[in-house]
């Protein structure tokens, strides 16, 4: 295992000694890409296992993405060859649309009922949400996205609602009919996800500067959708520790919040040693081969 850097930008790289450079094409990479840096985790399909992970943190603003080209240059792991290549960008820039609505003709008109592109900078991809049978319309920077596409022969690109609306829907078959509220937090938005009755309600994001602001837009949904705070459960993904002021803000008007234990769908090989903290933070990009 290497950790390198001081607390707040460390490097970590892990390795199990069951991976095998020479067997590479039977493997998945998962990459996601954030205002944080990049991270990128390696299964092993016939056992179901994360064989490697490694977190990069670092910010860039630059258009041209130089840290991420480094990278790509320089980390060995993203230079072999794969099986499948699963590229996660983490963004607020996404919309849904239920399958019966969508027309992919019409895929930027449809981006622009929540959001719009003003310049030639951006691409839109799309990619269909299986459970919701709905399809995620997201936008990435072309500079990007033209680095991914050539750095990998064959690529799949997905944006964070994929995995998150994919779990929180395979979670629920598993539970009691209920209402539930899921919100995934990041730096400066957070995801929410609303389910009624193991059905999925809405997905949106919105983004945020402080706590006040998170809790009035959670308070906010509450009141659009006429949802019982005493009935609906809400489940906080994204965070671990129990004193994040977000958390302690929200409980204090919604007593049914709770920070949940993201379900995995794949294992992690024991000698990678990944934190509980890691994999909640990192959850999106853990449970995004599921939507393979």
């Amino acid at each position: 295992m290497l950790v390198t850097g001081n607390s707040n930008m460390t490097k970590t790289y892990v390795v199990s000694p069951s991976f095998d450079e020479s067997i590479t094409t039977s493997y998945f990479l998962s990459i996601r890409s954030a205002s944080d840096g990049l991270s990128f985790c390696v299964l092993d399909p016939v056992t179901n296992t994360y064989i490697a992970y490694a977190d990069i943190p670092f910010r860039d603003t630059s258009t041209d993405h130089i840290k991420t080209q480094e990278l790509l240059i320089t980390e060995k792991l993203l230079n072999l060859p794969y099986k499948k290549v699963l590229f996660m960008i983490e963004t607020p820039y996404a919309t849904l649309v239920p399958s019966a609505l969508y027309d992919p003709a019409k895929k930027r008109e449809l981006y622009n009922l929540n959001h719009s592109i003003t310049t030639d900078d951006w691409i839109l991809k799309d990619q269909k949400i299986k459970m919701a049978d709905a399809w995620n319309i997201f936008a990435i920077p072309k500079f990007l996205y033209y680095l991914i596409s050539n750095q990998f022969d064959s690529v799949s690109f997905y944006q964070q609602y994929s995995p998150f609306v994919e779990g929180c829907l395979l979670s629920a078959q598993n539970q009691k009919q209920e209402n539930s509220i899921h919100i995934n937090l990041h730096q400066n938005f957070f995801d929410i996800v609303v389910m009624e009755s193991r059905s999925l309600k809405l997905c949106n994001s919105f983004k945020f500067t402080n706590t006040n602001d998170f809790v009035y837009f959670v308070l906010f949904a509450f009141e659009q959708l006429k949802m019982s705070t005493d009935n609906t459960k809400i489940h906080l993904h994204g965070i671990y520790d129990r004193q994040n002021p977000n958390y302690v803000a929200l409980k204090n008007y919604l007593r049914n919040t709770k920070i949940t234990d993201s379900s995995f769908h794949f294992n992690f090989s024991d000698t990678l040693k990944i934190k509980e903290q890691v994999k909640q933070e990192h959850h999106n990009l853990f449970n995004l081969a599921i939507c393979v």
